[in-house]
């Protein structure tokens, strides 16, 4: 490849560095609770160690990359496209892996989790998943908060926190990379800090909209952080059901709506643009499929548990809102669920929410292409039709074909998710004693980023179980294919640099 493809080479690279350093300061931040809660001073070493070797780390790397110059006769050859992109989601998964050791070394300092449940805790942090293996009855406020502000920056990305103090025109692959279909703004830079605006704001609302319906203020920010990114941690036992209120449900439900909608749509929405929004297809199928949800399973809770209508109607709306967005709180215990309301939470599990935005799963415009295309194939295969009609959907941005190229990436996803659904499913029964049941719905939480539970995960799960959980959660943050093209990405360089000399003309092959 020519200078200029070496030079962007490394400069993604260096991107890795300011994303390290960034997993450092991010990991200062739960210290801001010392000050309301002085005895959690005891741990400032466990969040110090962790953020200094993040910066050092990951200062080394960003400098050692950022002037590419030094090495001599670089770049003979040309990189193509598909190598750069895999080397972009190499770069973004380094940095995902890397933010979730530093995010569990707190909890192995502070002695409160061995390895492997402290990186679960992490892992399911980072990936706004909301899986726990702590008894958070039993710990300190300031780890709390970490678990979730480790939710809420994941939500929004590391590409995207990164560019909103440094950017430059390779970020836009990493900005891609990591999950975010859309750029708002003209900018990459305009975008990520319109992002980080929008959530803000949220967040502002609704702490001060739970606070008001009776949480503490400590409550309130956690649970408001956790349902922005429809993540699902909560500072109690008992998730949101604990607190058995109405205004404290409808509040939630209303953060985990804002975080499972696109981006584009949300800035539409902070315009004031409500005629778009509502002919924007992911948003009508959700409310659409969200209302057939919730009266299905408000009767299934009504006519089999034989509960009142209206905590029917409350639970079925809070645990469906909860379950298709992929957050993950929960309104009350699952154990006596009849099988029908679990197989349907299971369902929009599954689906998850919509592109481009916090939330999990296949996701909604997936699905909705998908059935779109099945009803058009069905009817010509039914008629015998020769005419072929275009899936068409509408976006924030307006009305779009979708081409033949883009159904198929759809379907294969689709197969691709489902395959390894199955897959993590299996191995969690080969390795545990877990039920069929058990073994899908917590895996399927994992796959979804979701966080809802039938009990099988938890302080007493076996650490084989909590590593599928793991790599479930992973793929899911990512969307499966972002770790495949990042691990391939490896396996080309490390393949490379037992194939050939260390040359100085061959340094390319580090890229």
């Amino acid at each position: 490849m020519n200078r200029q493809h070496a030079a962007s080479a490394w400069n993604d690279w260096s991107s890795l560095g300011k994303m390290m350093v960034l997993i450092g300061g991010l990991c200062l931040v739960p210290l801001t609770m010392i000050p309301f809660y002085p005895a959690d001073s005891q741990y400032l070493s466990c969040f110090l160690l962790p953020s200094a070797l993040s910066v050092i780390l990951g200062g080394a790397i960003w400098i050692r990359c950022s002037q590419p110059a030094h090495v001599p006769g670089f770049c003979r050859e040309r990189e193509n496209r598909p190598a750069i992109t895999r080397r972009s989601s190499l770069i973004v998964l380094a940095a995902w892996i890397w933010a979730f050791v530093a995010g569990a070394l707190p909890f192995i300092l502070a002695g409160f989790l061995r390895p492997v449940p402290a990186l679960f805790e992490a892992v399911s942090g980072w990936t706004t998943t909301g899986l726990s293996a702590m008894d958070v009855a039993a710990v300190p406020k300031i780890f709390l908060f970490h678990r979730s502000f480790m939710q809420f920056c994941g939500g929004l990305g590391f590409v995207m926190m990164m560019v909103i103090a440094t950017s430059g025109t390779h970020d836009i692959r990493l900005f891609e990379s990591e999950g975010h279909p859309d750029q708002l703004m003209p900018g990459l830079k305009r975008t990520a800090r319109t992002v980080l605006a929008l959530f803000a704001g949220f967040l502002a609302v609704g702490t001060l909209a739970l606070t008001v319906c009776g949480m503490s203020w400590f409550d309130a920010v956690n649970h408001a952080m956790c349902a922005l990114s429809t993540g699902g941690f909560s500072t109690r036992a008992g998730s949101i059901g604990e607190y058995q209120s109405l205004s404290i449900d409808l509040v939630t439900i209303v953060l985990m709506l804002i975080g499972t909608t696109n981006f584009a749509v949300l800035l539409l929405l902070a315009k004031g643009r409500i005629r778009q929004i509502l002919k924007v297809t992911e948003v009508r199928f959700m409310t659409g499929l969200l209302l057939c949800a919730i009266g299905l399973l408000a009767w299934i809770l009504y006519s089999q548990l034989h509960l009142p209508w209206q905590e029917s109607l409350q639970k079925a709306a809070f645990d469906a809102v909860s379950a298709l967005s992929t957050t993950g709180f929960s309104s009350m215990s699952y154990a006596d669920w009849p099988a029908a309301a679990i197989g349907l939470l299971m369902v929009l599990m599954v689906i998850g929410g919509g592109m481009g935005s916090t939330a999990g799963g296949i996701k909604l415009l997936r699905i909705c292409l998908a059935s779109r295309a099945l009803r058009f194939w069905t009817r010509r295969q039914v008629t015998d039709s020769s005419e072929i009609t275009p899936v068409t959907y509408v976006r924030a941005q307006g009305k779009t074909t979708a081409s033949r190229d883009l159904i198929r990436s759809v379907f294969g996803y689709i197969g691709l998710y489902l395959t390894i659904l199955v897959t993590g499913t299996l191995l969690i029964c080969l390795i545990s004693d877990l039920t069929l049941t058990d073994s899908f719905f917590d895996f399927a939480s994992s796959l979804g980023t979701v966080g809802l539970s039938m009990g099988a995960t938890g302080p007493q799960t076996a650490d084989g179980v909590l590593l599928v959980e793991m790599a479930g959660m992973l793929l899911g943050r990512l969307e499966i294919l972002i770790v495949f093209k990042g691990v391939y990405s490896l396996k080309e360089i490390i393949s490379q640099r037992l194939r050939k000399p260390r040359f100085p003309e061959n340094h390319c092959s580090l890229l």
